[in-house]
């Protein structure tokens, strides 16, 4: 029973009531004790009936003996008849869930009394069947979606099918699939001419445009991978992102050729395509198989470095074919691309939705970031597809609610993931879209972007606050194994790890974190296979759906992009006179994470945040950089001597000097003031902000601003606030640009 108890718990001392007696037994289990070991390590002590033992042994009493003391589970043994029962306590388990513990305990029985020297927490407690349901059953996916083809093959189907149809727009200029068909062929030329081909990496460094399907199509046909690089991110990091994947071409246009790393051997500009005097227009014929690179996405990485990705078309076309085919994709769907072209929901926006013959709509520079825009889009644009992660919905959803219009959007199906989900936000969308399909999907980059899904009924109830992840998509597979790399039970918790056509080739020239979370595993008779460890605590649930808990490792989501806490770390720890810095994620009054990082000086040195916070900006994203910076004496250490990171992420002050308002300056009166001040209240969470109060100082970031721009005044832009970043500065910036608010 100790070892079972551990199996579910992961509980190193187990104690247990005896209940013909006064007694208490426990005993320690560790990696290697043995059946004999954990009989010969039993200790008692009297028992408390103050702090009873969730579990009992009785060796005389029967089921339904009168006990003092209440017991979740009790195990009662005759001894005489060689015959155990299991007795539950009925309000927290049902009968299936009694039906699986009773055969695990037979199991587990079974084998400790055929090999007493081998180490209980490795022996198996599954039953046949159980196996049999959830590594063979659960991930019955097989599906011939698509034929043995790449990606841009699947494009040019669509513009031979259909030449005509529109495949972009952007602002008032519709491009139709054979404009972009015939632009990308004579990029792909040029490129193939300059060496591309299987696996050469080109590096596209665009604004989001027709020119960046022009780029990404042209990459692929020539027969070489993508590296998509975020015009918006800092130079220094779009350098390291260029020399990890040993980009020699690089893609661009003119406005931003002089931002480039010098490192470069060949640049297009997509501004130069239509130029050349014999443009070649045909589909070009390249020795690119399903198997080879088709782009390469960086994440966040633990090192300082950013991670990248090497994803291969059979994977993301059977990803992208199969949300395509599920959810009735085709010709008569639009998308609104809203994803960085560096995250990688963007390679469903541009390549899933035209594999599909349908639309991508494409908001400008400055619409993208207002939800006003992405409504005008939709209603304008006939949008039916919606693909983001939660925050840029909940911001949607936000706009809709305080000002979105009477009438109700055409879209039919939202996918978000990459997140938590809501579970109050597919109802939410469904009062601007009433015939809207809710899908919830989960995976991770290393997988081809989604692998499960979990499409919200509202006929179903669903008890905590997010949506499950779901079930494995088509080719795909799900396996919750322990640290031993072990089968968990049913509602047991174990890391989720990925299995199928989805998973990248590798982390490119990164031998050793490849070997760390793309493993080779086999159980039982189970088939040996390739598996992805994605660090998600999850847990099955009886009809095979899977809920995630948390993570299990340093990385968080923000915003809905995977971001290592590590590399945050290293770019503070780096800069002269920090002795120590720790990031950490927390929770915000609205629900949203937020970074908080917390620096020590070297001794007899300070520190100041302006400079910290310059060194950020100059070297990460701006989703990765922390809402605030406390310089502290000292961190709370744990009592193994480690910085206590949940301490940290509390929103209690840990001690030590932190960021001050400058005062003194008097508010000024006026109406844009006090929709300012009110609007960044509401947004960050505070009871009072004056004139000089900074939104970056109390916790505002880009997703909070654009909250705040939807509440104080559609015109505004989301560069009006990091350019104007105090109450006062903005109010004054309004007014001079608009006038004086008017009293409503």
């Amino acid at each position: 029973m100790t070892a079972l108890i551990h199996r579910y718990t992961a509980l190193e001392r187990v104690s247990i009531d005896v209940l013909d007696g006064q007694d208490t037994i426990s005993s320690a289990v560790t990696e290697e004790s043995t059946t004999i070991d954990l009989v010969e390590g039993m200790s008692s002590a009297p028992r408390s009936d103050l702090e009873p033992a969730p579990f009992a042994v009785s060796f005389t009493s029967g089921p339904g003996a009168d006990t003092d003391v209440a017991h979740e589970l009790v195990l009662y043994a005759d001894l005489a008849l060689s015959r155990v029962t299991l007795s539950f306590d009925a309000a927290g388990f049902d009968d299936a869930y009694a039906d699986r513990v009773a055969g695990h305990y037979k199991v587990l029985l079974d084998q400790m009394v055929s090999t007493p020297d081998a180490p209980a927490a490795r022996l198996n407690i599954l039953t046949a069947d159980e196996t049999d349901t959830m590594l063979r059953t659960w991930n019955d996916t097989g599906t011939r979606l698509t034929e043995d083809i790449c990606l841009h093959q699947a494009f040019e189907t669509q513009a031979a099918k259909a030449p005509d149809a529109v495949a972009a727009v952007f602002g008032a200029e519709s491009w139709s699939y054979d404009d972009v068909n015939r632009r990308a062929n004579e990029l792909a030329h040029c490129l193939i001419e300059f060496g591309v081909g299987p696996d050469v990496r080109v590096g596209i460094h665009l604004e989001k445009t027709p020119g960046l399907l022009i780029a990404i199509l042209g990459v692929l046909k020539a027969g070489g991978a993508y590296v998509p690089l975020d015009p918006t991110y800092p130079r220094d990091r779009l350098e390291r992102m260029v020399l990890g994947t040993g980009c020699e071409v690089m893609i661009t246009c003119r406005g931003l050729d002089r931002i480039l790393p010098s490192q470069v051997r060949q640049c297009l500009s997509v501004d130069d395509l239509g130029s050349r005097p014999d443009p070649s227009a045909g589909n070009p014929v390249t020795a690119v198989r399903p198997d080879s690179l088709c782009y390469v996405i960086h994440t966040s990485g633990s090192t300082g470095t950013p991670k990248p990705i090497a994803l291969r078309h059979r994977g993301v076309l059977n990803n992208l074919a199969d949300l395509n085919s599920r959810y009735g994709v085709g010709p008569e769907d639009a998308v609104l691309a809203l994803s960085s072209p560096s995250f990688d929901m963007s390679a469903y926006e541009f390549l899933a939705i035209t594999i599909a013959g349908g639309t991508v709509v494409i908001p400008d520079a400055e619409a993208g970031y207002h939800p006003a825009s992405w409504w005008e889009l939709v209603d304008r644009h006939h949008v039916t597809v919606w693909n983001s992660a939660p925050p840029l919905i909940e911001l949607f959803l936000d706009f809709a609610e305080v000002s979105g219009g009477p009438r109700s959007l055409p879209l039919r199906l939202c996918m978000t993931g990459g997140d938590w989900v809501p579970t109050t936000m597919p109802a939410r969308f469904r009062k601007v879209a009433p015939d809207l399909r809710f899908v919830a999907l989960g995976g991770a980059t290393e997988a081809s972007v989604h692998s499960t899904a979990y499409e919200w009924d509202a006929s179903r109830e669903w008890s905590g606050g997010h949506l499950p992840y779901g079930r494995p998509l088509a080719n795909q597979r799900t396996f919750i194994l322990d640290e031993r790399m072990m089968p968990v039970p049913v509602g047991v918790v174990g890391e989720l790890y990925l299995a199928g056509v989805g998973l990248a080739r590798d982390y490119l020239d990164r031998p050793r974190e490849t070997r760390e979370r793309f493993v080779q595993w086999v159980w039982g008779d189970h088939v040996s296979e390739r598996l992805y460890r994605t660090g998600d605590m999850a847990r099955f649930w009886p009809d095979g759906l899977i809920e995630i808990l948390g993570r299990k490792d340093f990385q968080v989501k923000v915003n809905g992009i995977r971001v290592e806490l590590g590399e945050i770390e290293s770019v503070l720890a780096a800069y002269p006179g920090v002795k120590r810095a720790v990031v950490v994620p927390r929770e915000a009054v609205d629900g949203q994470v937020t970074l908080v990082g917390y620096v020590t000086a070297r001794r007899g040195g300070t520190l100041d945040y302006a400079p910290l916070f310059d060194v950020l900006h100059e070297r990460l994203p701006k989703h990765m950089v922390p809402s605030s910076i406390e310089i502290v004496q000292s961190l709370p250490l744990n009592k193994n001597g480690k910085v206590d990171r949940r301490v940290l992420s509390s929103p209690v002050q840990v001690g030590g000097d932190t960021p001050r308002t400058p005062q003194g300056k008097p508010e000024r009166a006026g109406n844009w003031q006090r929709v300012v001040t009110d609007a960044w209240r509401e947004v960050l969470g505070v009871d009072h902000l004056d004139g000089d109060a900074n939104f970056f100082d109390h916790g505002g970031n880009s997703m909070k601003a654009i909250r705040s721009m939807v509440r104080i005044d559609r015109r505004l832009r989301i560069s009006d606030i990091y350019e104007h970043p105090t109450v006062t500065a903005l109010a004054d910036h309004l007014a001079e640009r608009y006038g004086e608010q008017p009293d409503a």
